[in-house]
């Protein structure tokens, strides 16, 4: 309940006495007792006050040293508020300074930034555009934000003097204020980072996920501090991460594991198992053949003793396996490493092939070279419809991913034919190229598909049959080109040609596009060989080439005796 005094002075404010406004305002921003502290109430009265008597400086003063930004303000209070923190500023008045400095660096962040950062002046957050402008203008407030900071941040004298050298290395960060200067930025936050208190870890943190040789003293400083915490935390895990990536802490990249930090995880069950990150890359055989795959082995390191090996190699499949839960594709192909060697109590070669299969579904090159190979091993024993069809998906991923044994064994896997200018069908195709693109010859239906699939073969380097009888529709996949007319020839061998150039696969691209096209309007039937052959014949005299290879023979079809003889006829 407002005590007798209190109701005394509102009376005197209510009937207009300035000094008993002033003083209403000070009750409210300060609060007493029986009287909760209400700024709103309190801007209310000292606006009156301040009209009554004039702008003083007591006034602006009093706010500058009480206002709590994070308190919440109508826009017509938050004016006269920040009208009152200029007054001081202008006065010298340090607090004043940092409070103006502190709301025009949060209000000067872009408007998408503002709306995913906290507001750190909710005072004048209902302030608008209109309220600024009004005011002053925010780029003339930047100015003087700037120079209060760099004076705060020097001003040994003041409370708050670490805080704003804190927020004026981010200004220069960001160049929020108008001056951008990260070495600076970065210079400051290093020399508050390197005090051996709560404030210097708090500096080193927010550079937690790019400490450099330059932070590493800080480091030092306060790793001890870190390590002996009972109960680690969170927002330190990159702290100690960073501690075994630059000083090669033990203890550290534990902690960092047991706080489940997914790459600590991974090097500590690496540094378990004896392994290198760049040495299980290696761990594959250079043999192109695919018949041979290093699997019991780590290169450049010796096995494991069998007692404490084992034991170790136990600790390094439990981090690998938090790891790999988490999708590590280099935590799942250790694993797969670990689960072949014979010292291993686990020994498991189907488990290691699982581990080695889901490590090439998310994209591990070694693994999938792994996967590639031993598909490409046993394609006798697999009964797909095209041989050495997935075996060649998983060879040509990894050798996209610079695994030079799968480049060598992709050559063997699938056919290469990057120059098209030295391909048999070049001469009818640069006919073809030159027809379309200029539109010299009116080219449609039956003709059309006809010359895209001269295209197609050229850059495909196919046989005449394979020419005419391709499904173009289906020729197309991610690795490469499958041609397999076994529909119209069933005693002809399918073929997997590798894509290499761009010229390849727009061919390509252009010949499902012209198929798609004229089959959804048109029900066409291409017919047999021999109706096909005609056409060939035909687009040929009408681009006027002239060809070398006689297009009677089909001495490429011999060895398919009848099945060619009744396409023919």
């Amino acid at each position: 309940m407002a005590s007798r005094d209190f109701l005394k002075i509102m009376k005197l404010a209510r009937s207009g006495d300035a000094l008993a406004q002033q003083k209403m305002g000070e009750i409210y921003l300060l609060g007493s007792d029986g009287i909760p502290k209400n700024s709103q109430n309190a801007l209310l009265w000292l606006e009156k006050a301040s009209l009554s008597i004039g702008f003083i400086e007591d006034i602006s003063k009093f706010l500058a040293d009480h206002l709590d930004l994070s308190s919440s303000l109508s826009p017509e209070h938050a004016h006269f508020a920040w009208k009152c923190l200029l007054h001081a500023s202008n006065a010298g008045h340090s607090r004043a300074r940092w409070l103006v400095a502190q709301v025009v660096a949060h209000f000067s962040l872009s408007k998408q930034r503002i709306s995913s950062d906290p507001i750190t002046a909710m005072a004048f957050a209902q302030m608008t555009d209109k309220h600024w402008a009004d005011a002053g203008g925010m780029e003339s407030f930047k100015v003087h934000a700037q120079r209060y900071l760099e004076e705060l941040a020097d001003l040994s004298s003041f409370e708050e003097q670490s805080a704003a050298q804190i927020l004026l290395s981010h200004c220069l960060q960001d160049g929020r204020l108008g001056v951008f200067d990260i070495d600076r930025s970065k210079k400051i936050m290093i020399d508050l980072a390197i005090q051996a208190n709560a404030l210097g870890l708090s500096s080193l943190s927010s550079f937690a996920n790019s400490i450099d040789k330059d932070l590493v003293p800080a480091l030092k400083v306060h790793l001890p501090q870190l390590l002996v915490i009972k109960k680690p935390l969170v927002e330190h895990t990159l702290l100690y991460w960073a501690a075994w990536q630059h000083l090669g802490n033990m203890d550290a990249l534990e902690i960092a594991a047991e706080l489940a930090y997914t790459p600590a995880q991974l090097a500590l069950g690496l540094r378990l198992a004896k392994l290198n990150l760049r040495e299980v890359a290696s761990t594959v055989s250079a043999a192109t053949d695919g018949n041979s795959i290093v699997g019991n082995g780590v290169v450049g390191n010796s096995p494991p003793e069998s007692g404490e090996g084992n034991a170790r190699l136990k600790r390094a499949v439990y981090w690998l396996k938090q790891a790999a839960n988490k999708g590590e594709r280099d935590a799942l192909h250790a694993l797969g490493l670990i689960n072949r060697m014979p010292q291993y109590s686990g020994y498991s070669a189907e488990d290691s092939d699982q581990y080695f299969d889901k490590a090439a579904d998310l994209g591990h090159p070694d693994a999938q070279y792994r996967k590639g190979a031993a598909l490409w091993r046993k394609r006798n024993q697999s009964e797909e419809d095209i041989e050495g069809m997935q075996a060649s998906y998983w060879i040509w991923h990894a050798a996209q991913q610079g695994v030079v044994a799968a480049q060598e064994l992709l050559t063997k896997v699938m056919i290469s034919c990057p120059h098209a200018n030295k391909n048999r069908w070049s001469t009818i195709a640069q006919a073809c190229n030159k027809a379309l693109s200029e539109s010299t010859h009116r080219l449609t239906g039956d003709i059309l598909l006809t010359c895209h699939r001269v295209i197609v073969a050229n850059q495909l380097n196919l046989s005449k049959a394979e020419l005419l009888l391709t499904d173009i529709a289906s020729v197309q996949h991610e690795h490469g080109a499958v041609i397999d007319i076994r529909e119209h020839l069933p005693r002809s061998v399918p073929k997997l040609i590798l894509i290499e150039t761009l010229e390849q696969r727009k061919a390509l691209m252009m010949a499902s596009k012209a198929f798609a096209n004229i089959f959804s309007n048109h029900v066409i039937d291409e017919g047999n060989l021999r109706q096909r052959r005609y056409r060939l014949e035909k687009l040929i005299q009408i681009l006027e080439v002239s060809v070398e290879d006689n297009l009677n023979d089909f001495s490429d079809l011999n060895d398919l005796g009848d099945d060619a003889e009744d396409l023919k006829t």
